[in-house]
């Protein structure tokens, strides 16, 4: 079944990250914000933005009201009362957006005011100078966008939030302007967003350059970000990454391109050389470089088949593509990504296999879609479980044990990280269909489900779980070895993660780690040197973050931060170690602490609210000796809920509060000896 032929890739040359690029004239004032504004001022004018203003809906029956002019086009009245949608009176509402983030315009209560509708968004922005500055816009669905009452852009079309699909030139005079944006929507996705468009080079060499002298953030203090330039036309948008023996980085891009990076440890790193090693691939969504009889060759999932290439003479260009197993199937649906592969502790090699997405719900079409299988050598298709949804994470722990993150969505109350076993179900129904075709018991969907290991509860640990990586460094990243990392793509962060196994079933709790990244985290992967290699992209799914894609590196500093080094269930109550000695007047102090729990719905709706919430009673908080760790004894423990831990009254020997104060445990067993 193994279909071999050599490929021959258009030479094309090694380019750097310097080609066309300019360098920063650097502005350093007393403040932070202070310095960018400074530096920035060189380059656009300064900028006063207002709060947005919003009102909505209008009425857009059918997709066909794009054309359709509403009283906010012909005049802007912020104290106007219109007749909307039903004709139901509408007013204007003012909220602030951090930065230049998304905008959810789903803010008008009941799911029909959020379908086929048509919102105004309103702000004023006073410039200093006479300028025509960059904007790159998008939305979801049409858009109209008129500054000073001039008509700019005009894309009456249905489609998700992509800030990329415009780049327009805002005209902007001195003093005061007026920016008016009309947002046209079907069903699903209401977005907006727009971001000014600076050089990719001056915005890293500015960051660089404040990072140093005003850290952004206390988790900077510990852990730097560095970001490594890509080239002009370079997209690079993370899809799956791994390190070359050598040491140097190896990215494949949703665009179907891989790169060897030369140059990714400098610091600065803006002068990193991009290699093509292949390109013509199908949105590969992970990456692995395996040592093999060649030498060794790059793994990647397509979203049709699992993919071997290989450079055959040693020119850092892959000759021969090699399709290893194209076991699974694909009808055409736009949701049908193929994550890893990556190696299970028995060197077995895994991929998940995302559903595909009809309407608001996930549907597997072809075989295997919403598993999780082995690849065996012989490129045969094992499926191991059901049940996935969007199965973007997967990863090993220190045991060698296979877990996969979930995204919320339908039949997934919220993110997760959940444990592989052969014949789990986990809980979407839309992939049952092929248990009898893998040999394995139809789940009982009343009594099957598996619970994961860990529950992410939204917004606070993120939105969109991406890749999972242990921590093997030696202690070369900080005090985790052990521990898993976490991606989360839409909030552009990472987070950790603590398991322990009660009776033979996985659970543990969930941290916060680094914020911050220049957008979504899709993949991550240790060098030799113990840093770690973020990858990003927000394509089609947004994120935070100033930028579209990119590749940064994330470095301890040496500075130990002051953590919860591990949170572990305990009989009545939970054990607490920290990564340094505590104060034991505080942490010894329940009042320190703050305990509460909730649990979710599993139904078929996208996501679940967190439910039948409890505040529980921490009745004592008992030192060591050691000043190490604390146990805490609790008047009561919930299996199946997450226990929310926030430990703001805390601090360390030297009096340092926690740098992250909260900590999210799922309990699915109860410790042995348990009283409750």
């Amino acid at each position: 079944m193994v279909n071999r032929n050599v490929a021959s890739i258009i030479a094309v040359a090694v380019v750097a990250a310097t080609s066309g690029a300019q360098d920063l004239d650097y502005v350093r004032a007393d403040t932070r914000e202070a310095s960018r504004q400074a530096t920035l001022a060189q380059y656009m004018p300064r900028m006063q933005w207002s709060d947005w203003h919003l009102v909505g809906p209008f009425d857009n029956t059918d997709l066909l009201m794009h054309d359709v002019v509403y009283p906010p086009e012909l005049s802007i009245d912020l104290a106007a009362v219109y007749q909307g949608k039903d004709g139901r009176e509408v007013r204007w509402q003012s909220f602030a957006q951090p930065g230049w983030s998304p905008i959810s315009l789903k803010r008008f209560g009941l799911e029909a005011d959020n379908t086929n509708g048509i919102a105004y968004l309103y702000r004023e922005v006073v410039a200093d100078r006479d300028a025509a500055v960059t904007f790159e816009v998008g939305s979801d669905d049409g858009v109209k966008l008129w500054l000073n009452g001039h008509l700019l852009l005009d894309a009456d079309v249905y489609r998700g939030l992509n800030v990329q699909d415009h780049r327009i030139e805002l005209p902007l005079v001195e003093g005061r302007n007026t920016l008016l944006v009309k947002v046209t929507q079907g069903v699903g996705g209401w977005d907006f967003q727009m971001r000014p468009r600076l050089d990719a080079r001056l915005i890293a060499q500015l960051d660089y350059r404040l990072d140093l002298d005003f850290p952004g953030s206390p988790e900077a203090r510990h852990y730097r970000l560095l970001s490594i330039l890509e080239p002009p036309g370079v997209f690079l948008e993370v899809g799956g990454i791994d390190v070359l023996p050598d040491s140097r980085p190896i990215v494949a891009t949703r665009r179907g391109e891989v790169w060897i990076i030369d140059g990714a440890y400098d610091d600065p790193p803006f002068d990193a050389t991009f290699t093509l090693f292949a390109s013509g691939l199908h949105e590969p969504l992970g990456a692995r470089w395996i040592q093999d009889d060649d030498g060794g060759s790059l793994y990647v999932a397509q979203r049709g088949e699992l993919t071997r290439l290989v450079d055959i003479d040693g020119d850092d260009r892959a000759d021969l593509y090699e399709t290893v197993s194209d076991g699974w199937g694909i009808s055409g649906n736009y949701h049908e990504y193929a994550f890893g592969p990556k190696l299970d502790g028995e060197g077995r090699m895994w991929v998940t296999l995302c559903v595909g997405f009809c309407g608001q719900l996930g549907k597997s079409i072809v075989p295997w879609r919403g598993w999780a299988v082995i690849i065996n050598p012989d490129g045969t298709v094992d499926p191991v479980c059901g049940g996935l949804r969007a199965p973007n994470g997967l990863g090993r722990n220190a045991a060698g044990d296979m877990f996969y993150t979930d995204n919320q969505g339908d039949w997934v109350a919220t993110c997760k990280l959940s444990h592989l076993e052969r014949g789990d179900w986990h809980g979407h129904p839309s992939s049952d269909r092929w248990y009898g075709q893998a040999g394995l018991d139809q789940p009982d969907r009343e009594h099957d489900f598996k619970p994961p290991a860990v529950w992410f509860p939204y917004g606070r640990m993120g939105q969109s779980s991406s890749d999972i990586l242990l921590d093997d460094t030696g202690g070369a990243f900080g005090p985790f070895e052990g521990q898993l990392f976490v991606g989360d793509q839409t909030n552009a962060s990472i987070m950790r993660v603590d398991l322990e196994r009660i009776d033979g079933v996985y659970q543990g709790a969930c941290f916060p780690f680094r914020s911050g990244l220049a957008c979504g985290v899709n993949r991550m992967q240790f060098a030799d040197d113990g840093s770690m290699f973020a990858g990003l992209t927000n394509r089609g799914w947004g994120s935070l973050g100033g930028r579209s894609w990119g590749l940064q590196r994330v470095v301890y500093t040496g500075v130990l931060p002051f953590e919860v080094l591990h949170m572990r269930i305990a009989p009545g109550g939970f054990d607490l170690e920290f990564t340094m000695p505590v104060d034991p007047r505080t942490a010894g102090q329940p009042a320190s602490y703050e305990l509460g729990s909730f649990t979710y719905n599993r139904i078929a709706n996208y996501g679940s609210p967190e439910i039948d919430h409890k505040r529980h009673v921490i009745t004592s908080a008992t030192v060591a000796p050691d000043r190490r760790s604390v146990r805490l004894a609790v008047d009561e423990l919930r299996t199946g809920y997450v226990h929310e831990l926030i430990m703001a009254g805390v601090r360390s020997e030297s009096g340092d509060a926690l740098l992250h104060e909260e900590a999210y445990y799922t309990v699915n067993k109860k410790a042995v000896g348990s009283r409750q």
